[in-house]
């Protein structure tokens, strides 16, 4: 629908003033030549999930995507940094998970995706990603389905409104992530048995995914000998520019752990980037950062006596060889602090 000029206008204010959540029409534009890009993380410190971005300086937070942080209504989670610094992620403020996008500093706000006309009940949308320089991919499930009812992954352009399905199979798919080159999709899928990465070459292609290939579940974990029929999980991958993707892996019953593979999957190898000894409370939902090290989350722990009883989460860094780990996380914070929070199968 085309807008009148003054119409237009009202939208360019909105946009500009932030508030691009109540303004139809209105997307974020992307960041300003000089736009400073910390690390984002999804936290209760304020007494409701918000997301948070940390700045690499001196680690201050500030809040992205809500003008309340206290506000316990709504949740956002699941943020995912846009090559432009743009910030997919998803609330359920409006009453159902959608996902929204807001500018690099968090102000301008606006909702991408909606239930469609005429459901029954409203689907959930999750897990948005970047795909290329002006799509996302996400996972969503069928309006109207029953909690725990398998997802199927999605594209949609920022600038049309319109998503386009990528999956049909019976199997759970979801925790996608764009590739490097901008046309594949690396995901997790559960439709060769347990959670395994699976990998869309070409989301152009008529049937993109009659070619999905999975590179994780023909290779034993090397660092899991002792395993033997216990079976093990997959999640959460993220690709590097070189095509390599760290992902969590972990035993049936146990904590996972981060590991990486080459662009070919498993069976050229499989490389342990953090272990028990050092995490004994896991490593999960890799994020690659700017540098190429790696932020993930670890936990739940269970906080010394004299404390908060509730279990908790932490986010670290790493470097991607396997060393200076350090913790993003205040130490001794009575806090939860995730990478994503993604959201598990119920």
């Amino acid at each position: 629908m085309l807008l009148s000029r003054p119409a237009a206008l009202l939208v360019a204010a909105a946009c500009a003033f932030g508030l691009g959540a109540m303004a139809p029409g209105c997307v974020p534009g992307p960041a300003g030549p000089g736009s400073r890009q910390g690390s984002l993380v999804v936290s209760n410190r304020s007494g409701a999930w918000r997301i948070y971005e940390l700045d690499p300086a001196d680690g201050t937070a500030r809040l992205i995507g809500s003008g309340r942080a206290d506000d316990p209504s709504y949740e956002d989670s699941m943020p995912a940094r846009l090559p432009d610094g743009r910030i997919a992620f998803v609330s359920d403020r409006d009453g159902n998970p959608e996902i929204y996008l807001a500018t690099a500093d968090g102000r301008a706000v606006a909702r991408l995706t909606s239930d469609p006309p005429g459901a029954a009940s409203a689907a959930i949308n999750s897990e948005p990603a970047p795909l290329g320089r002006n799509r996302i991919v996400f996972a969503r499930s069928e309006p109207g389905a029953a909690a725990g009812s398998p997802r199927d992954l999605y594209v949609l352009r920022l600038d049309r409104p319109e998503a386009v399905r990528l999956t049909r199979h019976p199997g759970d798919d979801h925790a996608p992530w764009g590739t490097a080159d901008g046309r594949g999709v690396v995901f997790v899928s559960d439709r060769g048995g347990a959670p395994r990465i699976w990998l869309m070459p070409d989301v152009d292609r008529s049937d993109p995914e009659s070619v999905a290939v999975d590179l994780t579940g023909d290779a034993p974990s090397r660092a899991l000998p002792a395993l033997g029929a216990i079976g093990f999980r997959d999640g959460a991958p993220a690709p590097l520019p070189d095509g390599s993707i760290v992902f969590s892996r972990a035993p049936d019953g146990g904590p996972p752990q981060l590991f990486m593979i080459g662009p070919s999957g498993a069976r050229a190898g499989l490389r342990q980037i953090t272990d028990t000894p050092t995490l004994p409370y896991g490593a999960d939902e890799p994020q690659v950062l700017p540098d190429l090290s790696i932020q993930f989350v670890s936990g739940p722990f269970v906080p010394p006596p004299l404390r908060e009883d509730a279990p908790k989460f932490a986010v670290y860094r790493i470097a991607s060889g396997g060393f200076n780990l350090t913790r993003v996380s205040r130490d001794r914070a009575g806090y939860d602090d995730f990478t994503r929070r993604l959201s598990p199968r119920r």
